[in-house]
């Protein structure tokens, strides 16, 4: 089972939503989480047709900032707990007789002076659940220096307060896959800052019911915040694909030309990189047929 956490910056552009889509397409999450929406959460809930995700939890923005919303697979067993302008925590049941898992989907405080009201509300949260549990989002805070990619270093007191309430929960990153950072600031004429922002955490009990549990950077053209694909699946419960290898000899026929244009124009690349993904996976395979075909 996977899962897809993303600070979208904004869905009133359709190319936006189209990447959000895309990513939906490529990775089969069951659950989708988006933060800084900056719509309502009616409109927020339109777009489970589009996701194919029936259900939908939203919280409205205030004007064109914050909003957040968490759709999820029909056939999963999701009991909300409790919700607020920056969280949605919800008891996960993916089957009839697997473990109860909680998830908590976060949306940190931008604003330094009141970052602390966050932690203080995964404190409570902590404080309420026992059993397995896993944190995913923006938490608009870094956890060590190292993690600060800028020519000035990040306040230490600040990270500090972030470490402070993840070590009494018991809850212990993830890691990743990918890049460094999760958001870029991308402003010309400023000064560069690149940053880990966004992650995923959890504690002891989920990291042994979810021992294989990874997440990846998705890289977006339409936000400055990477999205997080956190995946549930082993090793031995991860398909195994072929690894597609060009093959020279394929130039020696004069209808490779019109086999690659023709698989491409199969799709729309479009401008985003989710689209551009499923337009070259659809070339590898029609490529694959191809070459089945001519030479066995």
């Amino acid at each position: 089972m996977n899962a897809l956490a993303w600070n979208c910056r904004g869905l009133g552009n359709p190319r936006t939503v189209q990447e959000l889509c895309n990513f939906v397409k490529l990775h089969h999450p069951k659950h989708v989480f988006l933060s800084q929406t900056r719509m309502s959460a009616n409109r927020c809930k339109n777009l489970r047709w589009k996701l194919g995700l029936k259900i939908c939890l939203a919280i409205d923005s205030d004007g064109f900032s914050g909003g957040i919303a968490l759709f999820w697979d029909e056939y999963i067993n999701v009991s909300l707990l409790s919700l607020g302008e920056r969280y949605i925590d919800v008891l996960v049941v993916e089957n009839p007789d697997g473990v109860p898992w909680r998830a908590t989907f976060v949306y940190g405080e931008p604003r330094v002076e009141n970052r602390r009201d966050m932690w203080e509300r995964l404190r409570s949260l902590c404080d309420e659940w026992t059993g397995p549990w896993m944190v995913i989002g923006d938490f608009n805070e870094a956890m060590w220096q190292y993690e600060h990619f800028s020519e000035t270093h990040r306040n230490e007191r600040q990270m500090m307060d972030f470490r402070e309430v993840l070590s009494p929960c018991d809850l212990h990153d993830l890691g990743f896959l990918g890049l460094p950072w999760t958001y870029n600031n991308n402003q010309a004429g400023q000064r560069i800052v690149k940053v880990r922002l966004d992650r995923s955490v959890a504690n002891t009990e989920w990291m042994v019911l979810h021992p294989g549990a990874s997440v990846l950077h998705l890289t977006s053209s339409r936000s400055d915040h990477k999205a997080l694909l956190l995946s549930l699946q082993t090793e031995e419960q991860r398909p195994r694909s072929s690894v597609f290898r060009y093959e020279i000899m394929w130039e020696r026929e004069e209808e490779l030309g019109t086999i690659i244009e023709q698989a491409w124009q199969k799709r729309n690349p479009g401008s985003d990189l989710g689209a551009l993904a499923t337009s070259l996976q659809c070339v590898t395979k029609e490529l694959k047929i191809w070459s089945r075909d001519k030479f066995g």
